[in-house]
């Protein structure tokens, strides 16, 4: 007669009560960090047009999935951007980036991140996994230690358009901790005031921001960036300009559609 053991039972019942309680620690974690999101929801669809100097360099498409993705038990935002160099740009330096971020529906932190780049003859991926329980992203370069409401790249402006700017002066800064190919960085988003720009989509009130971001990889120095962004609930990135080392970058939104909230930025 064959021997009944309990030692598979054990530890199949401590496989699932450790997971139960990795669960309820990320979601107790979570919960402490809860933000209010009033600037997009799911189905939200961006479009821009990229120019390169005069010339047509391509088109960036960000989208929300229409329905919640779940993650670790979670709902998330599914979002995905991709970027494809077009016409003479395309020609000289060819670019192809896609990035996917699932961000958590309650802390607007991403979860997960997958990158996947290339830019002439610079390729590059990662597969990022973000445990904010026990504050690491663990992607293919190793484990990074994070700070709390540490970011990837595009989930940072999918949290910037998040935040209140209503009281806001010119020099103030809203900090955003974001995660980049095995490190991290802070990205500092600076008031610059508001403005009302012409674009082929119309005549809008906007707020003029400046993220202050990373020397010596693009871009000239941390102000070289000027974004402006809807002056409404929705803070729709509207046009971005850069300089950059191999000239000027500009984007400007060209279609929009699945938005939380009304245009009401929009003057004529």
């Amino acid at each position: 007669m064959k021997r009944f053991s309990l030692i598979p039972l054990l530890f199949l019942f401590s496989f699932i009560s450790n997971e139960t309680f990795q669960q309820t620690e990320l979601d107790n974690v979570l919960a402490k960090n809860k933000k209010v999101n009033n600037a997009y929801t799911y189905g939200e669809k961006l479009t821009y047009r990229v120019h390169y100097g005069p010339l047509d360099g391509g088109k960036a498409y960000f989208s929300v999935e229409p329905t919640p993705q779940i993650v670790n038990n979670r709902n998330t935002y599914y979002v995905k951007v991709h970027g494809k160099s077009a016409g003479l740009v395309d020609m000289m330096f060819k670019v192809k980036d896609e990035f996917e971020s699932y961000i958590d529906q309650e802390a607007l932190v991403p979860l997960k991140a997958i990158k996947k780049v290339k830019e002439g003859k610079y390729t590059d991926s990662d597969f990022i996994i973000f445990d904010h329980a026990n504050k690491i992203a663990s992607g293919k370069r190793g484990k990074t230690e994070i700070v709390t409401n540490t970011q990837d790249i595009i989930s940072a402006i999918y949290y910037a358009r998040s935040m209140d700017l209503t009281n806001a002066k010119p020099g103030d800064v809203f900090p955003v901790p974001f995660y980049l190919d095995g490190k991290t960085y802070e990205l500092r988003f600076k008031f610059d005031g508001r403005e009302v720009i012409k674009t082929n989509l119309g005549t809008f009130k906007t707020i003029k921001v400046k993220p202050q971001l990373i020397e010596g990889r693009v871009f000239k120095d941390n102000d070289a960036l000027t974004l402006w962004v809807t002056d409404d609930d929705n803070k729709i990135p509207l046009r971005v300009e850069s300089d950059i080392f191999v000239g000027s970058i500009k984007a400007d939104l060209e279609e929009y559609s699945g938005l939380k909230n009304a245009l009401s930025s929009k003057i004529k």
